[in-house]
């Protein structure tokens, strides 16, 4: 009769959910490494491009170009490698040129490194394959491409040089190629005293907008100063205006931005501490922050897209930030560290929305369980056809092989990859005897208490991954197991978040009924059952 009640109440979860549109899948593409870097969103398909390499070390790092279906399948993939030469694609600057046309631009290092621009045709095939070394080459070398922007005439290639003085700074560099992507002109901006960083470019009715950051850090390891620097162009490469940061406050990491539709600026950032790393000597540690300038170049909020622990780590990062099409806020992603430099870094790829207003309206973590210590990086985001969230990646695992899989993140509008996760609040209150926890008696008394967790799990049945959607009071560690009916351990793990979905891989174990048990301080606190078939 127990058994009974288990598979009914786990057939009706399962046709609850089974109409939702939400994955996350690793792809290795018959490489041992491989990584995704850009999305982009169409209404009958995604197109992304990414890295990957034959082997490591040594390696010979190409360039992948993969078409996917809307539910995440490979419908095309193709590389562009070579034994003597790299094609690098590490930015997320993938663009749509018309209907028959996208370009990408990134880096290629033979016996020195140049900026790179490809234009694909709609089946991944290369059309244009171009290389531009140093503005100064061959008296300096060293050239590394941000972004790639569509203009009217042709295309702009955001790169940072190393400054021709003989000094250890870094410049920007904007290089104009036309329609055919041939050369046109080179611009070159930054101040030898500090470093220069650029991010990505904008275009404007007048000009165009670099998003950059400015520190001291070519020459500083002590007193550290980071800014944000966002400045204006015009046409032929005059600066109309500049912005800078707050100089008290340290602001660096990424200092992405997109424009706004009011006319403004949202500045995807970090706000930093100076962490002393030795004697006579700090490095920059980082929580995500982000920040909305008006249209007059005013700051009018700010808000911390952070963790709960009390360190923070230098790998925080936000990589990509999107508006809203229904006007209801602004969409970031990146990754942030579970975990400190002193006791272990856990990487989760990070996704949360802004209000306009700038109130932080949710943020979820995923984290895939192969092994420990797994690292996510979540490296672009888009907006999906149906209003949901892709996203683009890489997870690595720090054990098992491929250890670098390009991923492939498809949430719905809530940010949830388990469906009616956004209905489940972290303090929510204990649930009655009668609920669906009942079932799981004779593996460990659950007793009610405000340290008890919630668990949502996907899909239910199960055939290779389970996604489980987990939230609990915050503060210390929860641990999890996976029991068969006779009560035998057969997956353990754990995270230190108070709220994550945790993708567990589940595809060897037998056929059968399983429960799902969440401990905190040896103590069992929540159970979920499931069925893999």
């Amino acid at each position: 009769m127990q058994k009974s009640i288990v598979l009914f109440l786990l057939a009706l979860n399962g046709l609850v959910l089974c109409a939702q549109d939400t994955y996350s899948y690793r792809f290795d593409f018959g490489f041992p490494a491989a990584e995704l870097t850009s999305i982009v969103a169409t209404d009958s398909c995604y197109y992304s491009t990414g890295i990957i390499a034959d082997s490591i070390p040594p390696f010979n790092t190409g360039n992948i170009f993969v078409k996917f279906s809307l539910d995440g399948q490979v419908l095309i993939a193709k590389t562009i490698k070579d034994t003597l030469k790299t094609y690098e694609t590490w930015r997320n600057n993938l663009c749509i040129v018309d209907s028959n046309r996208l370009a990408v631009a990134g880096y290629t290092v033979d016996s020195i490194t140049k900026s790179l621009f490809i234009i694909f045709d709609t089946n991944g095939s290369p059309l244009v394959i171009s290389e531009f070394p140093h503005p100064f080459f061959p008296v300096v070398s060293g050239v590394l491409n941000r972004d790639l922007k569509k203009i009217a005439d042709g295309y702009l290639l955001l790169n940072m040089i190393k400054n021709p003085d003989g000094t250890s700074d870094t410049d920007v560099e904007v290089l104009k190629l036309n329609e055919e992507g041939a050369f046109v002109s080179s611009v070159t901006y930054g101040i030898t005293s500090k470093s220069d960083r650029p991010n990505n470019i904008l275009t404007a009715s007048d000009g165009y907008i670099i998003a950059s950051i400015r520190d001291n850090t070519n020459f500083a390891h002590q007193d550290i100063e980071a800014r944000n620097h966002i400045f204006k162009v015009n046409e032929e490469g005059d600066i109309l205006w500049e912005y800078f940061s707050p100089i008290n406050e340290l602001r660096g990491k990424e200092g992405r931005a997109i424009a706004t539709s009011d006319g403004g600026l949202l500045v995807l950032t970090g706000q930093g501490i100076e962490f002393p790393a030795g004697p006579g000597f700090s490095e920059l540690r980082w929580h995500n922050y982000v920040f909305k300038l008006d249209s007059s170049r005013q700051e009018e909020w700010g808000v911390l897209v952070r963790d709960s622990f009390h360190a923070i780590s230098y790998n925080n990062q936000l990589t990509s930030g999107i508006e809203m099409q229904d006007g209801s806020g602004y969409a970031v992603a990146g990754n942030l560290i579970e975990g400190t430099p002193e006791d272990g870094l856990y990487f989760n790829g990070v996704l949360a929305k802004i209000s306009p207003d700038g109130v932080l309206l949710w943020k979820r973590y995923y984290q895939h369980i192969p092994s420990q210590r797994t690292r996510h990086y979540i490296n672009d985001l888009a907006q999906a056809p149906d209003g949901g969230f892709i996203m683009a990646g890489e997870v690595r695992d720090t054990v098992n092989a491929p250890r670098q899989q390009g991923w492939l993140l498809k949430v719905d509008e809530y940010g949830c990859l388990v469906p009616g996760c956004e209905l489940v609040s972290s303090v929510e209150e204990p649930k009655s005897s009668d609920d669906s926890h009942a079932f799981a008696e004779g593996f460990g008394s659950r007793r009610k208490s405000s340290d008890d967790c919630t668990l949502l799990l996907y899909p239910n049945p199960v055939s290779e991954a389970l996604q489980v959607y987990f939230t609990a009071p915050a503060g210390g560690e929860h641990h999890f197991r996976i029991l068969d009916a006779q009560g035998r351990e057969w997956r353990r793990f754990s995270t230190r978040l108070s709220e994550v979905t945790l993708l567990v891989e589940v595809g060897e174990l037998p056929g059968g009924v399983y429960y799902l048990q969440c401990l905190r301080e040896g103590k069992v606190v929540g159970v979920e059952g499931f069925v893999k078939r």
